[in-house]
């Protein structure tokens, strides 16, 4: 057996060496980047975990208060903050982290009894393995029940870590159970050396996982604004351009497909006369609303300038002129920039057989002029023909709208 000994002084000193590097290098990201929840308190959680077993490696020259005492706590706040951060950064529950919050004191005083009232090595052993058991699960709960939406193979490595860190703090309380009192911690078994060994394994682990996370959450971010309008939050002619072909192969002649064109009525005017931070502000409010009625079936486009292209799959022209009247009605009445009352005009058309992409967004475009011709406020479909209002007295409500505003 003499061969799977480990030194647990170098053990010890290779986890407070990679939990400070870590520590300091996620204090510097979270400073030098846009701040993320939790990463401040996981950086301070690892820095503890690297302190506490500094001072353990003091005993015999300082104090028992604080090479046991105090060196214990540091370690179990270390692990307590790793499952706060945790509980931060994927967006979930702090109620994991009630139960352990109340069970430091209980554990400190633990520390105490067992050190200067009856004192014992193994009763230390059991308290310490019992809370960083319980905590370090609670920890894989949090990280998989988060409700951010991470990278998955990054938020199992951090469970799986977790968990088995877990698993063997538990068989570390059995085997500490059924075992003779210990004369000196440096000196103990296989068991309490591989502790310092999956210690090492854990902080690495945490610390490539919570690194995997941030690097894909700033790989979406950076697809996301390569996908997106920045002003109205739509999706933009990129997309557009990527999601064509995929739409275009899916399409039979089972399920139509419509497509909305608007813009915003007089919007020359609103730029001419209000200035084109108002012009900004009218097509944000426009965007606002059609996101709001859209994001759960459809999808919006900024097709250029104030006009935004609605992509409606599953959906025939008349059901595409109800959702094109709706949002008309609801722009004219919720919209109000620089006491302006929005309001849009709209184009409907569904895609005929054997005709392409270019073809049924002319007619959709094409309609859109119609309504303008019209009068403006109003849906027109591919035929030329009004759709009928979806609410009576839309004009009037306007108007209530408007005499507000001034």
């Amino acid at each position: 057996m003499d061969i799977f000994t480990l030194d647990i002084r170098t053990l010890n000193f290779i986890i407070i060496l990679f939990s400070c590097i870590y520590s300091i290098g996620f204090l510097f990201y979270q400073r030098s980047q846009k701040q993320i929840p939790g990463l401040e308190l996981f950086a301070l959680s690892l820095l503890f975990i690297g302190v506490g077993p500094f001072f353990l490696g003091m005993r015999g020259t300082t104090p028992d208060w604080f090479s046991i005492v105090l060196a214990n706590t540091i370690i179990l706040l270390g692990f307590q903050l790793v499952l706060h951060s945790l509980c931060l950064f994927r967006k979930c529950s702090l109620r994991y982290t009630v139960f352990t919050y109340i069970c430091i004191p209980l554990s400190i005083w633990l520390f105490y009894y067992f050190s200067h009232v009856s004192p014992s090595i193994k009763a230390r052993i059991i308290v310490v393995s019992v809370f960083l058991a319980v905590t370090t699960l609670l920890s894989a709960f949090a990280a998989i029940n988060g409700k951010h939406k991470d990278l998955k193979s990054a938020v199992w490595m951090m469970s799986a870590s977790l968990f088995l860190y877990s698993s063997f703090m538990a068989l570390r309380v059995i085997w500490t159970l059924s075992s003779a009192e210990l004369h000196s911690f440096m000196y103990a078994g296989m068991i309490h050396q591989l502790t310092f060994l999956f210690s090492i394994v854990l902080v690495v682990a945490m610390s490539f996982s919570m690194l995997w996370m941030i690097n894909a959450r700033l790989v979406k971010s950076i697809h996301d604004l390569s996908r997106r309008d920045p002003l109205t939050q739509l999706y933009n002619r990129h997309a557009l351009e990527r999601k064509l072909p995929k739409l275009m192969a899916k399409l039979n002649t089972v399920q139509p497909l419509s497509i909305i064109m608007t813009d915003i009525d007089n919007f020359k005017t609103i730029n001419d006369k209000h200035g084109h931070l108002a012009g900004d502000e009218a097509i944000k409010r426009v965007a606002q609303i059609i996101r709001a009625q859209t994001r759960n079936t459809y999808s919006a486009y900024r097709f250029g300038g104030d006009e935004i292209l609605i992509i409606l799959p599953k959906t025939n022209t008349e059901d595409a002129s109800k959702l094109a009247d709706s949002l008309r009605v609801n722009i004219s009445i919720g919209g109000v920039i620089k006491n302006f009352v929005l309001t849009s005009s709209f184009g409907v058309a569904t895609l005929r057989d054997g005709e392409s992409w270019e073809q049924v967004v002319s007619r959709a475009d094409q309609a859109l002029y119609q309504a303008k011709q019209a009068g403006r406020n109003t849906v027109v479909n591919c035929s030329g023909v009004p759709a009928p209002p979806l609410i009576d007295h839309t004009r009037h409500k306007q108007s209530e709208v408007y005499d507000k505003a001034l």
